[in-house]
């Protein structure tokens, strides 16, 4: 009976263990998966790992981009204007 709980406790340390460098790990294996999953990983893996990696660029590409008009009130009459302009010239 003794021999058995030096065992568990033997084999719980060891998981314990493993447990504790795959938390640490976490990061590094996220990174790959976002960097290069799609190139080895299985067809669900990789899709999903390719639709991140686009998200994320398309995030960052989006929040550096300043050529984006803001909706605000001097944009609103500079549009309402060009479509007055428009429609008056189809007519």
């Amino acid at each position: 009976m003794i021999l058995n709980i030096k065992v568990f406790n033997g084999f719980t340390g060891l998981m314990g263990k493993i447990g504790s460098m795959l938390i640490k790990l976490s990061p590094i294996y996220i990174i790959i998966f976002i960097a290069c999953g799609d190139r080895f990983l299985p067809s669900p893996l990789s899709d999903l790992s390719a639709n991140t990696r686009n998200t994320i660029n398309g995030i960052l590409v989006g929040s550096f981009n300043k050529d984006i008009i803001k909706n605000d009130k001097y944009n609103n009459k500079k549009t309402d204007k060009i479509i007055k302009e428009v429609e008056n010239s189809n007519k």
